[in-house]
């Protein structure tokens, strides 16, 4: 062995002895490597000096015997390091560079005693893997990675506003609407028997009537850099206010009470049906026929959405003979909302356990703005605050013409 070589030998023992941690374990490599490379060497020399002095053989197999002591002390030493020995299929490899060194075929080739071999060449990567966060193995490297987000705001609520589809609208421009109503009629026409007689005279009672128009409006505040931020975000809020805005209105347009500046609705202005006995449709039939026979012709029926569940989901009793099914539809394939051939609109703003058969034709919804949404910095101080007020208004009303053109009728259960 080599003057050199001894030197570079106890550098590398007293490294390995130095006891260093995985995150050296690149520097422990070059120099295992760089021994190596220097014994192989070394090997080489002394065959050529061996073939040159015709050694014995028992001499050749004395230096075979010294290498693979040190070599044996060489891996001894490096799995104190942290690598894992070869003939451990049980343990557990932490540190990919040590396990490229101790599987690599060059260092079993050394093990088995060959007289030279050839370079090892590690082919795992010296840098941990780049993960994210709490995904990777042992010694990975995370990266926070961003969360994807929905855009905008999602489940935005909007309710079938169905009674505003079915009135007539009446544009307006002043704050009030005058309109003549008719308060019963009564046609009286009667033959003339006889020429000079006098005819017979009709009835037609009228009053003048005058309808609110009401503000249903609602603001809410907001950021200036959120709005700045989010490019869709002042859309969503205006569509979010304006439907809450009609919503509004639709209740108001069944249940208002009237008053200054309110909408007096279609409840406080109907004549009771006084029927209390029956089945919810049959009483909702028996009011139905009463305007028909009066002359009317009802176009609609409101109802409170459980009250029509209520009805639809009414079954055949097998106590009177039925069969327990369905008696409107089935639950696979319901009916359409309609009752003795007329529709039925089913809206949150109807209360319960109440349904208003009406001709609609002697109604107008009366529309002196349609829902705007503003956006507005000149509010209080909120050019001082950065903040903006967004605004969603409307004006209307309702004018009924004829009162009598319409029942409120009881689902109350029967006592």
């Amino acid at each position: 062995m080599t003057t050199t070589h001894q030197k570079s030998w106890d550098k590398l023992k007293a490294s390995l002895a130095a006891n260093q941690q995985p995150t050296e374990s690149r520097q422990v490599l070059q120099t295992i490597t760089q021994e190596i490379t220097e014994m192989d060497h070394d090997i080489g020399q002394v065959v050529t000096a061996l073939k040159a002095h015709k050694e014995t053989i028992e001499d050749h197999g004395e230096k075979q015997g010294e290498f693979n002591a040190r070599l044996l002390e060489l891996e001894q030493r490096a799995v104190a390091g942290g690598l894992k020995p070869a003939n451990d299929p049980n343990a557990k490899q932490t540190n990919v560079i040590s396990a490229a060194v101790t599987e690599t075929e060059g260092l079993g080739h050394i093990r088995a005693g060959q007289k030279s071999t050839g370079r090892i060449t590690v082919t795992a990567g010296v840098r941990a893997a780049v993960t994210n966060p709490g995904k990777g193995t042992a010694g990975s490297t995370s990266y926070p990675t961003a969360p994807d987000r929905a855009p905008g705001i999602q489940g935005i609520p909007q309710p079938r506003l169905s009674l505003l589809d079915v009135l007539p609208i009446v544009p307006v421009e002043g704050s009030t609407y005058e309109y003549v109503q008719l308060d019963g009629y009564l046609s009286g026409a009667a033959y003339q028997t006889k020429e000079g007689d006098e005819k017979s005279e009709g009835q037609l009672p009228t009053k003048l009537s005058r309808a609110e128009i009401a503000t249903i409006a609602t603001w809410i505040p907001a950021s200036l850099q959120v709005l700045n931020d989010n490019s869709q975000l002042e859309q969503q809020v205006g569509l979010l206010m304006s439907v809450g805005v009609r919503q509004k209105l639709e209740q108001e347009l069944l249940a208002g009470d009237g008053g200054d500046g309110e909408i007096l609705g279609f409840i406080a202005q109907a004549p009771a049906a006084g029927i209390t006995t029956g089945k919810p449709v049959d009483r909702v039939g028996l009011a139905l026929t009463d305007l028909k026979a009066l002359g009317w012709n009802p176009n609609v029926i409101v109802m409170n959405p459980r009250d029509w569940f209520a009805i639809e989901s009414e079954r055949a009793n097998t106590a009177d003979g039925g069969d327990g099914q369905y008696v409107i539809g089935t639950p696979r394939d319901p009916a359409p909302p309609s009752l003795w051939g007329t529709p039925v609109v089913v809206t949150m703003g109807m209360p319960e356990l109440g349904a208003l058969v009406l001709d609609t034709s002697t109604t107008a919804l009366l529309d002196r703005q349609e829902v705007t949404v503003e956006a507005s910095r000149h509010d209080g101080n909120n050019f001082r605050r950065n903040l903006v007020t967004i605004l969603a208004e409307m004006r209307a009303g309702l004018a009924v013409y004829a009162p009598t053109s319409m029942r409120l009728v009881s689902l109350t259960p029967a006592p």
